[in-house]
C-alpha cells in the first residue's frame, strides 16, 4: 500500500485549474474564431444595403470590419502568447531549481515575458470593445451630456486601472495579490450594468412612445432590440461576476475563467453584429401582420424613430 501511494500522482488544484483554464480558452478562442468569420460575411453581404432593410450602410461596414478584424487579431496574439507561457509551465521550464508550475503560476509576471504580452494585449481588446459600448450608449441617447460624462469616466477609470495593473506588473508583481486588479474587475462588471441599463432603458421608453402613437405592433421591435442587447451583456456579465467573486476569495477556480473572460467578451458582441448585419430583428417582426405595408413602415420605424422633438434615434446604431 505505501508503494503504491508513491507512485499515485498528486495534481494540485492550482495546477490542474490552470491547465483546464487553457485548454477552455482553445476552446473559447475556436468559437470566437468561428463567430468572426460569420461576422465578416454577414457585413460583406450586407454592404451598401439601406439601413431601413434591415441590413448596414457603407459607413456602418467598413467601421464594423474594421473592429472585428482589429479585436480577433489582439485576441489572436493574446491566445497565442498564453499558449506559450502553458508550454513554458510544463514544458520549457521544467526540472530547473525553483522554477516548479505552481511557482510559474502565482509568479507569472516574474518568469517570463509571455504572461505580460498577453497580459497588454487583452487589455487593449478591452479598450476597444468597451469602447463600443460607449459608442452605442451615447448614440442611443442622443448625445445626452450626462451620459456622456458618466459612461466616459467610467471607460476612462477603467483603461487607467488596467494601465496600473500592468505597470505594476512589469515590476514582477504576484497578479492574486493585486488589488487594483480587483477594483479593474468590479467596475468593469458596474460598466457593462450601466450600459445595459442605460440603453434598455431609452428603447424602453421609445417603445412606450410608439405604443401610444401607433399601436403595439410597431412597437414589438423595440422588445427585440431589447433582448439582443440583454442576452449579450448577461453572457459576459456571468462570467465576468463568477471570475470576480473567485478572485476576490483568491480561488484556484479563477483560472478556469482568466484566460478566457476577454474572449468571452468579444464572443458577445460579435452576437450582437452578426444579428443585426443579417437584419434578423427586422425580420422577426416584418410578418407580424399579413398586411405588407405594416411591413414596410415598421421596417422604417426600426431603422429611424422620432424621440425628442424630432431628433431621431437609430435603433442599429445603438445595437451595431
Amino acid at each position: 500500500m505505501s508503494q503504491s501511494n508513491k507512485l499515485t500522482p498528486s495534481y494540485p488544484s492550482l495546477e490542474r485549474y490552470r491547465l483546464d483554464g487553457m485548454i477552455l480558452d482553445g476552446f473559447t478562442f475556436g468559437i470566437y474564431t468561428i463567430l468572426t468569420i460569420y461576422a465578416v460575411i454577414a457585413i460583406m453581404r450586407g454592404r451598401g444595403t439601406h439601413s431601413k432593410q434591415g441590413k448596414v450602410s457603407k459607413t456602418q461596414c467598413y467601421i464594423l470590419l474594421s473592429y472585428v478584424v482589429v479585436t480577433f487579431l489582439l485576441g489572436a496574439v493574446g491566445f497565442a502568447a498564453n499558449a506559450r507561457y502553458t508550454e513554458d509551465i510544463w514544458i520549457n521550464f521544467r526540472g530547473q531549481p525553483g522554477w516548479s508550475p505552481e511557482e510559474l503560476i502565482t509568479n507569472e509576471f516574474f518568469f517570463g515575458t509571455a504572461g505580460l504580452q498577453s497580459t497588454g494585449i487583452l487589455a487593449i481588446m478591452v479598450w476597444i470593445m468597451n469602447a463600443l459600448l460607449l459608442y452605442r450608449c451615447v448614440v442611443t441617447w442622443n448625445y445626452a451630456r450626462w451620459v456622456i460624462f458618466l459612461m466616459s469616466t467610467v471607460y476612462l477609470a477603467i483603461v487607467a486601472l488596467s494601465t496600473s495593473v500592468m505597470v505594476f506588473a512589469q515590476k514582477q508583481a504576484i497578479f492574486t495579490n493585486l488589488d487594483l486588479q480587483l477594483s479593474f474587475l468590479t467596475l468593469s462588471c458596474t460598466y457593462n450594468i450601466l450600459y445595459t441599463a442605460l440603453v434598455a432603458a431609452k428603447i424602453l421608453s421609445v417603445q412606450q412612445r410608439v405604443k401610444h402613437t401607433l399601436s403595439a405592433e410597431y412597437a414589438q421591435i423595440y422588445t427585440s432590440v431589447v433582448t439582443i442587447i440583454v442576452e449579450s451583456a448577461f453572457l459576459y456579465f456571468i462570467f465576468d461576476l463568477l471570475f470576480l467573486i473567485s478572485f476576490a476569495i483568491h480561488s484556484d477556480t479563477e483560472y478556469l475563467i482568466l484566460l478566457e473572460n476577454c474572449l468571452i467578451q468579444g464572443i458577445a458582441q460579435l452576437l450582437i453584429i452578426i444579428r443585426v448585419a443579417q437584419g434578423r430583428e427586422h425580420a422577426q417582426h416584418a410578418t407580424v401582420s399579413s398586411d405588407s405595408s405594416v411591413a414596410i413602415k415598421h421596417s422604417t420605424l426600426a431603422s429611424t424613430t422620432t424621440v425628442d422633438q424630432g431628433t431621431p434615434i437609430s435603433m442599429k446604431s445603438s445595437i451595431c
